[in-house]
């Protein structure tokens, strides 16, 4: 590769990867602190409790085909199916989200027990019973519903007991555990893996001048905030930095 060009990737890795952070506000009741692996995404500590939300989702999405109308109301407003959807679709989706935006992530972590999921049913299961009076609902349903809502509810109540410690963690973009073939986004990983699919793109467009190759990492990175999934292991090592409140 041309010295210059090597030179242009180098400094742009430095001052848009290596020096800036990915963010996620959680818990610190589910950091483990006392091993080498902080995070792990292959351990989700709402295991037990995902075949009743998801049983609940259904449920709920099912009754709106049939006509019910309800919205979860926080610093939003939005329709029930959607926020169902999204929730549906992050518990199946394997994963910890981070983002690039600490404001979001500080946000974030004052959730209900540090957890986006568990603040959604939370607000869901406070509010739907203004949903028992709708004509969609036969007897059989609303005693379901009724009975799902209170177990929810239970565990949502023994999670609140557990005292939330609200924290961020921030990790360097150059962190080797949010690497994968599958993430779209340029802007992360070690040098070596930020040159190698740099290299790539170059190969696409042989007819990239230095100038265009300058060019080229400037729109890939006019996205000022953008959410990542960390799909490996984080290490203690990784965590540049834990921010309490």
């Amino acid at each position: 590769m041309n010295k210059t060009v090597e030179k242009i990737v180098m400094n742009h890795w430095r001052q848009m990867i290596d020096n800036c952070y990915f963010y996620r506000g959680m818990s610190l009741n589910n950091l483990n602190l006392k091993c080498k692996i902080i995070l792990d995404p292959r351990k989700n500590p709402l295991k037990n409790m995902t075949p009743l939300f998801i049983g609940y989702s259904e449920l709920l999405l099912n009754l709106i085909e049939k006509g019910l109308e309800f919205n979860v109301n926080d610093f939003y407003v939005e329709p029930l199916e959607k926020v169902l959807n999204w929730t549906v679709s992050d518990i199946k989706n394997p994963g910890i989200d981070f983002t690039t935006n600490y404001a979001d992530a500080s946000a974030y972590a004052f959730n209900y027990a540090g957890s986006q999921l568990k603040h959604n049913f939370n607000l869901i299961t406070k509010t739907i019973y203004q949903c028992e009076t709708q004509p969609y609902l036969n007897s059989k349903e609303r005693q379901k519903l009724y009975h799902m809502t209170k177990r929810i509810q239970k565990l949502l109540k023994q999670e609140r007991n557990a005292k939330h410690q609200p924290v961020v963690i921030k990790v360097k973009r150059s962190c080797e555990a949010f690497q994968s073939c599958m993430v779209k986004e340029l802007n992360l990983g070690s040098y070596d893996f930020f040159l190698e699919r740099v290299i790539k793109e170059i190969k696409k467009s042989p007819a990239l001048s230095i100038d265009r190759i300058a060019f080229f990492l400037h729109q890939k990175s006019q996205e000022n905030n953008f959410n990542i999934r960390l799909i490996e292991p984080l290490g203690k090592n990784d965590v540049e930095e834990i921010i309490k409140f």
